[in-house]
């Protein structure tokens, strides 16, 4: 995966305020001068400062006040497989961490989507909870 289209906003002290990229399965070179750019598969993020809100927003996945959403993934274009596996080298990297989709009723642990891993691609991944 290429990181690339990276922008960080910070405010006049120096402090993180947000930030936008992508994330592509080509370089941005080969992204740009392709004809067939809708055929290569990317998909862009945002993350945004943490507010006093953000603390509590996850109390009821954990006891602990200081989780709040860090990484917000949109125009995906369909591109789950390729989101699925950035997820997974995400979560080998940080064990403790959660993925909860907007408005699901579910989450996955890493140990989820690291067990997950190990069968074949699932398609249904991202709309249900499958173990």
């Amino acid at each position: 995966m290429y990181y690339f289209h990276i922008t960080v906003e910070l405010d006049t002290d120096q402090n993180f305020q947000s930030a936008e990229g992508t994330l592509s399965e080509v370089d941005e070179e080969t992204l740009l001068s392709s004809e067939d750019e809708d055929k290569i598969r990317y998909f862009t993020f945002n993350v945004n400062k943490v507010v006093e809100s953000s603390y509590d927003s996850f109390t009821w996945l954990t006891q602990s006040t200081d989780y709040f959403w860090a990484l917000d993934i949109v125009n995906i274009n369909h591109e789950y497989e390729f989101i699925y596996k950035f997820v997974v080298e995400y979560f080998k990297d940080n064990p403790e961490d959660y993925l909860w989709f907007d408005d699901a009723e579910w989450y996955y642990t890493a140990d989820d989507i690291l067990r997950l891993s190990q069968g074949p691609y699932n398609p249904k991944w991202c709309s249900e909870k499958v173990i």
